[in-house]
């Protein structure tokens, strides 16, 4: 099987700072996480829906996803292919990879000037903990590989067809340093064996977690 060319993707960082085992589990212990039940099935579709209707408002954007399916790692060539070219340029599911981490944009835009604009779509009228460090890291990888970042964006719901838009790129320039710390503590944990971290508030907040039922037996075990 052909190594992969990411250690971990933003969703799994995310899934990292919610708890540790969790990075680990997600990684190496996949097929033990408890499907998702028809209640958060809908809540992702809803997700998908608003998400849409936001790229809507990008007519002529490519979808790098619909051209590499589930082949991830073919998103990264095939991103710089498309912002290789002159002018501007709009993508969905922008491939960017940097530090070992591969981060999926919603939305990103090289403007005229070779300059980008970024835009990550959440249907949440808040920012939780769990939303917070997914900017966090895709800004990261962003800035170190695009570094003419215009603006980075968060595009919450006002209602299901009003958008809010707020860029964040100056409050998350203040948190590089922690995402990079992160980062290698991820990296570390996923050299090793799983972390012996027992249930508590982590296993609900922000979301309850998929291995709450492999965890409980082994507690008691």
């Amino acid at each position: 099987m052909k190594q992969k060319v990411y250690l971990f993707t933003k969703t799994a960082f995310v899934r990292g700072m919610q708890c540790r085992k969790l990075i680990y589990l997600d990684k190496y212990c996949s097929k033990l996480r408890t499907p998702p039940d028809a209640e958060t099935l809908a809540r992702f579709k809803k997700g998908r829906d608003f998400e849409t209707a936001f790229k809507d408002l990008f007519p002529n954007a490519v979808d790098v996803k619909q051209h590499h399916k589930i082949v991830s790692e073919k998103y990264i060539d095939f991103t710089q292919t498309l912002l290789d070219k002159e002018g501007k340029v709009e993508l969905f599911e922008a491939g960017i990879l940097y530090d070992k981490v591969l981060v999926l944009t919603d939305v990103l835009r090289k403007n005229e000037d070779g300059s980008y604009d970024i835009f990550e779509v959440k249907h949440s009228e808040k920012i939780n903990s769990a939303i917070a460090w997914d900017l966090a890291v895709q800004y990261y990888v962003c800035k170190h590989k695009l570094h003419r970042i215009n603006t980075f964006n968060v595009v919450t719901r006002v209602n299901e067809t009003e958008f809010l838009v707020v860029d964040k790129k100056e409050e998350l320039e203040e948190k590089l340093d922690i995402v990079s710390a992160h980062i290698k503590e991820f990296e570390e944990i996923l050299q090793g064996f799983e972390p012996d971290i027992p249930m508590g508030e982590q296993c609900e907040n922000p979301y309850p977690c998929d291995f709450r039922k492999y965890c409980m037996m082994k507690q008691v075990l």
